[in-house]
């Protein structure tokens, strides 16, 4: 092995070898952790959830998709459910459709937000109202853009429903494209990498197109009065404040699933990395630096690997352990991809792991730049 592997001959030498192992190692130790989290979840037993749920679903100027995505909500195989559409101030058919609709789906309810141009507000008011219209004290959140997997999606959601606050999946649909799977390749890892922290006790975010909380817990906790003065967090810092009182479950079965729409998806996964930027400062800062150890690592070890470049002896080193990363961390997270049905992620997992480290330098940087869009537009 002494002839293959040559040893550092200088300080410097041994001090960037040093960095390199120790960044290899913080890598693959969140990745079994990766692993872990998913074997352990995916042996998990639920019984068969019979709690009364709402749906509640804001809409503004989004008739189309109202027509082409309630349906899928109004129609799911459980037995006790209402669905809820706050109408935020529509212009176009939004009224006219749910009309439609309520003929034929009685527990669909609604309830309408005069259009006023001297009283501008964000979604976080739309929900309130959603919020106190709901006659249970489980509630499901979600867009109308979106759409559910299946018609198990709520029973299945709701199956795994443990603690107060709940967090599902959510993604964009299947399909193929290198720049398009980097975006779900992004949003698969921030998802699992959420999902880990909650189940340790450390929830911090989720994505309100399948997002699930109670009733008396958002009352208790004032409803949005703390953040209420900004677009984003309706949904990460709820989660960040409710979990931290009646705690937080999460959901990997793929049939609970909510799918993003292929269409302008650069636009959401932008508006998606922006609104966790803008809620992260509330995050505490422990939690932060164990959320930002894994990306700090990964930089560090890919600049430890260039630096090995430029040293003779330190080439083999450099090598080998950039393959056994990518060898290694690519056949765990093939666990999370075969068992969350996401496809065509895999063989470009490497490639797409690098990127998203720099996206999340990106979205750091222009969290500073860009400014806070308060409104629902």
């Amino acid at each position: 092995m002494e002839t293959i592997f040559t040893l550092p001959t200088t300080i410097s030498q041994w001090a960037i070898l040093t960095v390199l192992l120790i960044s290899f190692c913080i890598q693959i130790s969140y990745y079994i952790h990766h692993t872990l989290f998913f074997k352990k979840e995916k042996e998990k037993t639920h019984s068969l959830s019979k709690d009364a749920v709402s749906i509640i679903i804001c809409a503004k100027n989004e008739a189309h998709y109202l027509e082409e995505n309630l349906s899928g909500f109004l129609n799911q195989n459980y037995f006790n459910y209402e669905v809820i559409v706050v109408n935020d101030g529509s212009e176009d058919e939004t009224d006219n459709i749910i009309s439609r609709y309520r003929k034929d789906y009685p527990h669909l309810r609604s309830t309408t937000i005069p259009l006023d141009e001297k009283f501008r507000h964000n979604k976080k008011l739309a929900l309130s109202i959603g919020i106190k219209a709901a006659k249970n004290e489980k509630l499901v959140f979600t867009n109308i853009q979106s759409k559910a997997s299946s018609n198990n999606w709520l029973q299945n959601f709701m199956d795994s429903w443990e603690k107060g606050v709940h967090l599902g999946y959510v993604n964009f649909e299947n399909k193929k494209g290198l720049f398009y799977n980097f975006l779900r390749f992004d949003l698969l890892t921030k998802y699992s990498r959420s999902a880990i922290f909650a189940s340790l006790g450390k929830a911090h975010s989720g994505n309100g197109a399948n997002l699930g909380y109670k009733k008396s817990d958002f009352f208790s906790n004032k409803g949005f009065q703390k953040h209420a003065h900004f677009e984003a967090g309706y949904d990460h810092l709820m989660v960040l404040q409710l979990a931290g009182k009646s705690g937080a479950s999460v959901c990997i079965n793929p049939e609970a699933k909510i799918n993003l729409p292929s269409e302008n998806a650069y636009q959401q996964w932008v508006k998606i990395n922006r609104d966790y930027y803008k809620c992260r400062k509330y995050i505490p800062l422990a939690t932060r630096l164990k959320i930002d150890l894994e990306p700090f690592s990964a930089l560090i070890f890919y600049l430890s690997i260039l630096c090995a470049l430029f040293f003779p002896p330190l080439y083999l080193w450099g090598v080998v352990l950039f393959l056994s990363k990518i060898i290694f961390t690519g056949r765990l997270f093939k666990i999370s991809t075969r068992h969350l049905k996401e496809e065509n992620l895999f063989l470009s997992s490497c490639i797409y792991d690098f990127l998203v480290l720099f996206s999340k330098i990106y979205f750091s940087c222009t969290n500073f730049i860009f400014p806070k869009r308060n409104q629902w537009k």
